[in-house]
């Protein structure tokens, strides 16, 4: 199981949102790379970069810090957040991005998913954000209420992405611990790995994912708020 780190970007700081409301968001740095850093020294093969802003507006709003960390780390950079078209998609994997994250234009976008895995094979990822298994998107400011996210799930693992992100936006940013029965659930509904998101606080948490054999997990406030152990977190990720 792979622990990605989570760097939440607003205005080029790292921040973190309670259920995504902007509205409760907590600054924890403006020094991005010292927290790279901090990953990489404690174990981390992987961080997952995420640009609010741009998922709010639709385009890249903060590409000179994601830059910086490109340039100056050796971790697999995991990039979401306002990517919208195959352009896009080509110029983060160009500047050296490992695995792009398209979440609204894949569900807006009929075509797009399809394209970028035969364009671009093993860098492609979709994110699903759910409330009450309906997909949110624009910055999850936006309710898809035409489609349960099951159609969702089995369309993009048919496609063949590299991996799905499920992130339960009811617990996101909380500390309440994840939604074990639901990661579980949509995880045995796909043929691709699953990438749990929303909720972790503990240790204990990652252990109880890594039981239901996710391929993945994104731990973002839990850190910040020093709930747990950067060493004793890779570790456990290490050992699945």
């Amino acid at each position: 199981m792979i622990i990605y780190p989570a760097i939440d970007i607003s205005k080029g700081k790292i921040v973190r949102l309670q259920k995504g409301d902007f509205e409760r968001k907590t600054i924890y740095s403006n020094n991005i790379k010292n927290q790279v850093y901090e990953f990489e020294k404690n174990g981390a093969q992987w961080v997952h970069v995420v640009d609010l802003d741009g998922a709010l507006s639709g385009k890249n709003q903060n590409q000179k810090v994601i830059n910086e960390i490109l340039d100056t780390s050796d971790c697999s950079i995991q990039l979401g957040g306002g990517i919208r078209s195959l352009n896009t998609v080509e110029e983060w994997i160009n500047l050296g991005v490992s695995r792009v994250i398209i979440g609204t234009a894949a569900i807006e976008n009929e075509t797009i998913v399809k394209e970028a895995v035969k364009l671009f094979p093993k860098k492609i990822s979709v994110g699903l954000d759910l409330m009450n298994d309906k997909v949110a998107v624009k910055g999850w400011t936006k309710i898809i209420n035409d489609r349960d996210a099951e159609y969702y799930f089995k369309k993009f693992s048919d496609l063949g992405v590299e991996s799905i992100i499920f992130t339960d936006i009811s617990k996101d940013g909380l500390l309440k611990g994840p939604n074990i029965d639901k990661i579980k659930y949509y995880k045995n509904i796909i043929k691709v790995p699953l990438i749990a998101s929303g909720g972790v606080s503990s240790l204990d948490d990652l252990s109880k994912l890594a039981n239901i054999k996710v391929s993945g997990v994104i731990v973002g406030k839990a850190i910040y708020d020093k709930k747990i152990d950067l060493n004793e977190m890779f570790s456990i990720g290490n050992k699945c």
